[in-house]
């Protein structure tokens, strides 16, 4: 998106402002496909817990965010800006800790990358919340601050999204393992 954009790192602009314009679509299929993604691991990998629903509920704010667009510019906070920026804050709140909760069952080093990144995930929402209140935080400007944290933001999303693909397998035996020792005592 940040090709398409012509928007170098660090960005200019939020990660829903790439969704504005006529390649828009190409923010609302990544939207889409980043939330659809562990959903369909879930499917091969199903982990005990919260993760099923805590994941429908990121996915649901995912598909508001790609399908309802930000004003340009950022500036403006039409109602539809505002139902936008509600989808993002349920996705990016809601996705990763779907994540985590899936990711429980994985153990050892993939478990403890998870809460690495979990907790960089906070530190850096922390941040896109400081400079959302006009704060310079990187010193590039509130805006751009904003921005650049958001976009870290989204990358660490990715990266959990990207573990949980690798862990999947990990899982799924795990989960089959403890099946069969449940199955096999009682």
């Amino acid at each position: 998106m940040q090709v398409i954009a012509n928007d170098p790192f660090p960005p200019e602009i939020s990660v829903s402002q790439y969704g504005v314009g006529p390649p828009g679509w190409v923010f609302t299929v990544w939207a889409l496909a980043l939330a659809a993604a562990p959903l369909l691991l879930l499917q091969h990998a199903p982990a005990p817990g919260p993760a099923r629903i805590l994941l429908w509920v990121g996915f649901s704010g995912a598909l508001v965010m790609a399908v309802v667009r930000t004003d340009e510019g950022g500036g403006a906070m039409s109602w539809h800006a505002q139902v936008h920026m509600a989808g993002a804050v349920v996705a990016l709140v809601f996705m990763p800790l779907g994540i985590l909760f899936a990711l429980r069952a994985a153990g050892g080093v993939i478990r403890r990358t998870a809460n690495a990144l979990a907790v960089t995930a906070a530190v850096l929402g922390a941040l896109v919340l400081v400079s959302a209140t006009g704060v310079d935080t990187a010193g590039f400007g509130a805006a751009r601050s904003w921005a650049l944290w958001q976009g870290a933001l989204v990358v660490v999303e990715m990266l959990l999204v990207t573990l949980y693909a690798v862990a999947a397998g990990r899982i799924a035996t795990r989960m089959s393992t403890r099946m069969n020792a449940v199955g096999g005592d009682g």
